[in-house]
């Protein structure tokens, strides 16, 4: 066995990222659901208090929203309450 060489560097991908996707992708599903398709990146904006971009951001599955951000949404829709209860086994 050899040892390994200096400088190699480890994959960050090791971790498993496939729960955040999906929590992800449920929360757009349901933002999208409860809103429709008409100026819902505003309306999440106005809701959370974030930019534009970070809404687009949760809007395509490519991020989460943070702690008080995911709270806000559930304060305000039923859909993202139920698909943060789903993901939490609690539904």
């Amino acid at each position: 066995m050899s040892r390994l060489e200096k400088g190699t560097k480890v994959p960050f991908m090791g971790l498993d990222k496939a729960p955040e996707h999906e929590l992800a992708i449920a929360l757009a599903d349901a933002l999208r659901a409860e809103l429709g398709s008409r100026s819902v990146a505003k309306t999440v904006a106005r809701w959370t208090g974030t930019s534009d971009r970070a809404v687009k951001k949760w809007l395509a599955g490519k991020a989460v929203p943070g702690g008080m951000h995911l709270v806000a949404l559930m304060r305000h829709s039923d859909q993202v309450l139920a698909a943060v209860l789903k993901a939490a086994g609690r539904s």
